[in-house]
């Protein structure tokens, strides 16, 4: 099966399910395809060895993986927050569909939440399944942190659960 892997934050950066998923994937059978930004979390500050352009392809332990340029923040500003979630996400809106091969399924890992708007669109795009893996109720999280208040865009419900889309 080919599976498209979505999520902002892949290898080097520290990652709850990043490089190790996508081998245990590979070594499955399945093709994986990696879609992500430029490694910038947690320091806000682009990786050594990597600099932003429009697209860089890498393979890695024989996993394609796709990096699309992104506003490299992770400060306490809102600013520049927004600007970093959003940035990937317009970027993958924009740049995905021509930089990756149709998959067989979407798989989306959550957080950020606007990771979830490239994967609606290429699902829409290419007409595949999508699963969209919450390991992080995000607007909880943004308001906790005092990122935004419980009333501005903390409004999003999200159930606890994976959710398959088909």
């Amino acid at each position: 099966m080919r599976i498209l892997f979505i999520t902002q934050w892949f290898d080097p950066e520290p990652t709850f399910k990043g490089l190790a998923f996508a081998r245990e994937l590979t070594r499955l059978g399945h093709e994986v395809q990696v879609l992500t930004g430029f490694p910038n979390y947690p320091g806000g500050k682009i990786y050594p060895g990597y600099r932003i352009r429009l697209l860089q392809r890498e393979r890695i332990d024989g996993i394609d993986v796709i990096r699309v340029p992104l506003y490299p923040s992770h400060s306490r500003s809102r600013l520049g927050r927004i600007a970093n979630y959003f940035s990937f996400a317009l970027a993958a809106c924009l740049i995905g569909p021509l930089a990756v091969r149709r998959p067989d399924v979407i798989h989306v890992y959550h957080p950020p939440a606007t990771v979830g708007l490239p994967a609606v669109m290429l699902r829409t795009l290419f007409g595949t399944r999508l699963v969209y893996d919450i390991h992080d109720m995000w607007p909880d999280t943004v308001a906790a942190t005092g990122m935004m208040s419980s009333g501005c865009f903390v409004f999003i419900g999200i159930t606890r659960k994976p959710l398959m889309y088909s």
